[in-house]
């Protein structure tokens, strides 16, 4: 018998992001880290990714030929025309 070989998975574009994501906030925030500890702000960074990261799914990647960047503009601008409309749903006077 042939021994098989397993398949190689590509990554996630979701993932990537996140871990992409992940450095980003590392590299940006290296006094935060010092007065935390190294295992505290990981910690911090990983949950603060995961929450930015949440919403997105594959198709938000795919659309924009695998730019990250486009699909949390586009979230965004959904979730503030929902929040927009619920504000003038709110407003109306009852009559």
């Amino acid at each position: 018998m042939a021994s098989k070989k397993p398949a190689i998975k590509p990554a996630h574009a979701k993932r990537e992001f996140k871990k992409e994501l992940e450095g980003k906030m590392e590299s940006a925030l290296p006094d935060v880290k010092t007065k935390l500890g190294e295992k505290k702000f990981q910690r911090r960074i990983k949950k603060a990714a995961k929450i930015l990261v949440q919403g997105l799914h594959n198709k938000d990647f795919s659309n924009n030929n695998g730019t990250a960047n486009d699909a949390v503009n586009d979230s965004a601008k959904k979730i503030k025309g929902v929040k927009k409309s619920r504000a003038k749903k709110q407003e109306l006077p009852s009559a």
